[in-house]
């Protein structure tokens, strides 16, 4: 285990394991109530344009193209975006899946809404983060809503820091052990997968943003903040609740 994580740590670490992780930890149920909300908050009709950035393995893309819109998806993972494709063309679904760094992507067109979800919010620090903000905001029509999920926002992860957590997966065990850099205001975590064969260990590093830092960030770029959810139910967000859906409207 190792207490340094390089800063593009997200380059090459959403390969193997980790993706196969990811597809397993959204159950069925989750995906379709959390799309429900977004069809209710972002408020388009079938045909619009949503951007998915970063789409991760596609779990949202799909489901919106199903309902009939037009979906962009955004990922640096191999992994993911073959992945995607595959389900792309066995679905027919009108996602346009691009293998892309979202800090130099050039987005190719307006979308009347995007969605930033599944803790993705906060692979960068501050600087960074701006860029990423921007580059959003810049591709959103004037009124698009912009949708951020995130368990990582300091309100949410500090009040229930745990330096060790486990989970088990079928036939395997996941140690996860967190160490939080307050200087530089991050969470790095090293993971640690035990299986009948073989281990594997993987790190990669989280910066932690105040809810109102987001905000500040987000109005930056002429997105306002309009709603702050604990969860796709609706209830208000509260200091240590465990997830945090932010809605914010481009002006």
């Amino acid at each position: 285990m190792t207490n340094k994580i390089i800063d593009n740590w997200y380059e090459d670490f959403f390969q193997g394991i980790n993706c196969e992780l990811c597809e397993k930890s959204y159950p069925d149920e989750w995906t379709q109530q959390e799309l429900g909300f977004l069809l209710d908050e972002l408020q388009l009709q079938p045909g619009q344009h949503v951007l998915d950035i970063p789409c991760g393995f596609g779990r949202l893309s799909i489901e919106l193209a199903k309902k009939g819109f037009n979906v962009t998806g955004i990922d640096i993972s191999k992994t993911f975006i073959d992945g995607l494709n595959k389900e792309i063309t066995s679905g027919n679904l009108s996602i346009k899946a691009m293998k892309a760094d979202i800090l130099t992507v050039t987005i190719p067109q307006k979308f009347s809404g995007a969605i930033c979800m599944g803790n993705s919010f906060g692979y960068f620090n501050f600087d960074k983060m701006k860029i990423f903000v921007e580059k959003v905001a810049a591709s959103l029509e004037t009124g698009a809503k912009f949708i951020i999920n995130s368990g990582m926002i300091a309100e949410s992860i500090l009040p229930n820091f745990s330096e060790e957590r486990s989970f088990a997966f079928d036939n395997m065990r996941m140690d996860i052990f967190n160490i939080y850099n307050a200087d530089e205001g991050y969470m790095s975590s090293n993971l640690l997968y035990t299986m009948p064969d073989k281990t594997e260990e993987h790190s990669f590093k989280h910066y932690v943003f105040t809810l109102a830092e987001v905000k500040r960030l987000l109005k930056l770029y002429g997105l306002n903040t309009i709603a702050t959810y604990s969860s796709f139910s609706k209830e208000k967000y509260n200091f240590g609740d465990n997830q945090i859906y932010i809605v914010a409207e481009k002006e």
